[in-house]
């Protein structure tokens, strides 16, 4: 179960540097109809939604996913290969601290968005998403989506403690 959300978010990572390599402006473009507001695509003082920069930051995203599919099998894979017979013939694979460290960044994430969601949102925004004038009526949507996280992780958690305990 695990390394199956594992995956998806090393193909979201991969999908989101894809698209900002491939074309930042469109990417931007997507998520204003998402979002359904005119945010990201319209250009600033200090904000340029095709600014060489998100091609660069498209590249880091793709080389992160990549690495994250295939680092943890090359590593195992250099630093014992016989540990690899060993460990696949093993009934206990052991606790995976990695994913514990992301659960962990997903669960303060997520108590980010419960506490303070639009200041959480106002950070990575080009702008102030507060001021708008209809944003303290969708910061509920931003809270159940913290809350969401906040489970999420805790469940996670609390299966990879589970499974360090018990053995």
């Amino acid at each position: 179960m695990f390394i199956i959300g594992y995956l998806l978010v090393a193909l979201i990572f991969l999908a989101i540097g894809l698209c900002l390599i491939i074309s930042p402006g469109t990417y931007f473009a997507f998520l204003d109809r998402m979002a359904r507001v005119d945010l990201w695509t319209r250009p600033g003082s200090s904000w340029e939604p095709k600014a060489p920069r998100w091609r660069a930051l498209g590249v880091a995203f793709t080389v992160f996913a990549l690495f994250m599919v295939f680092g943890p099998p090359l590593f195992v894979y250099i630093g014992a290969p016989e540990r690899i017979r060993e460990h696949i013939h093993s009934s206990y694979p052991g606790v995976s601290w990695g994913a514990l460290i992301v659960l962990l960044f997903f669960f303060a994430l997520g108590v980010g968005f419960l506490v303070r969601p639009l200041a959480l949102l106002d950070r990575v925004s080009p702008r102030k998403l507060s001021a708008e004038p209809d944003a303290q009526r969708h910061a509920y949507k931003l809270r159940i989506f913290g809350g969401l996280l906040l489970l999420i992780s805790l469940l996670g958690m609390w299966a990879q403690l589970l499974r360090y305990f018990r053995h």
